[in-house]
């Protein structure tokens, strides 16, 4: 028993220690690229960095700092930190100069540690700041002096509005926006979707923000018999049992800026507080967004824009309920009363 502790304590110092070589050699190469990149300005521009590397919702949310970054260094050569996994949702945007992948929060640590930026907008301050190896965190200092914090960060206001706050940036109200490549459109278009369809969205990474998958099946199939629209589902996985032939399953075959143009051509999106929802605001598609209670938010709007003001979205949430608590015939009324508006609008010309 003595010498399995002694090998489990060996072995998880050779893992550390192996883990803390591996990232400070990509720290030193990449802060030497980068340092190469500095000499080739010759003094004439500066290096930036912007840090928002998840979850994509969140990413999503803080597109319109790059433009906001963007206009404050005109010439200068901006850098977004991302996790691999979400580097399409910047790889595109026309105000960065290059997306550059993080490997572990103790790499970049390292390298922005370096002093090799000359200016940083860290619009991270809770678990993407944190590294889990070493138990070490990638402090944002503007957090701290603004009083954000998970426990009230959602009552600074929208999601921009605290990504602004960490930047110290003005604070300014866009709809943010998603850059779709030609590539990806071709492969939306291999789906052949019907028209007049509804995009929904049901299960997040987070139990709270759910609404039942009975409740979910019965929202779709109301949505098919009783409204006459094609549903498509999308996300990572279905839990619903649909059998209907106007019901279409595209969990877990799209990437997420396929997604996001599956979301744009739909007449509407119905779904949860997640990351499609933030695509549905950044491609101006009118959200149904079921809401609820979160944690010790009492009500929060996570959304800039015209989903913020409620020009292009209808927030269905019910007094002190959580998402999942959520009733499902206040739930369905409240989007047969606003599609009936549409309907009126539409007979008449004016939608």
């Amino acid at each position: 028993m003595l010498l399995k502790k002694w090998l489990a304590l060996w072995q998880h110092r050779y893992r550390k220690i192996a883990y803390i070589l591996a990232e400070s050699l990509a720290a030193l190469a990449t802060i030497a690229r980068f340092g190469w990149l500095k000499i080739s300005f010759l003094g004439k521009k500066k290096l930036v960095l912007i840090i928002r590397t998840e979850h994509f919702g969140d990413i999503v949310a803080a597109e319109p700092i790059a433009r906001q970054v963007r206009h404050h260094h005109p010439h200068d050569h901006l850098v977004w930190l991302v996790r691999p996994a979400f580097k399409e949702l910047v790889k595109n945007h026309p105000d960065l100069n290059q997306i550059w992948q993080q490997r572990s929060v103790f790499y970049r640590l390292l390298v922005c540690k370096s002093g090799i930026f000359d200016e940083v907008y860290n619009l991270e301050f809770w678990q993407s700041n944190f590294d889990p190896v070493l138990e070490i965190a990638h402090k944002n200092q503007a957090a701290s002096q603004q009083d954000i914090s998970v426990f009230n960060y959602f009552e600074k206001g929208s999601l921009l509005t605290i990504f602004q706050m960490l930047g110290q940036l003005p604070l300014k109200d866009e709809a943010p926006r998603v850059y779709i490549s030609e590539n990806d459109r071709q492969v939306v278009n291999q789906l052949q979707l019907p028209p007049r369809t509804i995009v929904v969205h049901c299960s997040s990474n987070y139990p709270v923000k759910d609404w039942s998958v009975a409740k979910w099946e019965a929202l779709i199939n109301w949505l098919i018999v009783e409204k006459g629209y094609s549903v498509v589902e999308i996300g990572l996985k279905s839990a619903n049992a649909v059998s209907n032939e106007a019901y279409y399953n595209c969990c877990g075959r799209l990437s997420i800026l396929q997604t996001a143009e599956v979301i744009r051509r739909a007449d509407y999106f119905v779904g949860i507080d997640s990351g499609p929802a933030h695509l549905a605001n950044a491609v101006g598609t009118f959200g149904f967004l079921l809401f609820g209670k979160l944690n010790n938010f009492d009500g929060y709007m996570p959304y800039s824009g015209t989903y913020q003001t409620g020009q292009n979205a209808t927030m269905i949430n019910q007094n002190d309920k959580t998402c999942a608590e959520l009733d499902f015939n206040f739930a369905k009324n409240k989007i047969s009363e606003r599609l009936l508006i549409f309907a009126q609008l539409q007979s008449v010309g004016q939608y």
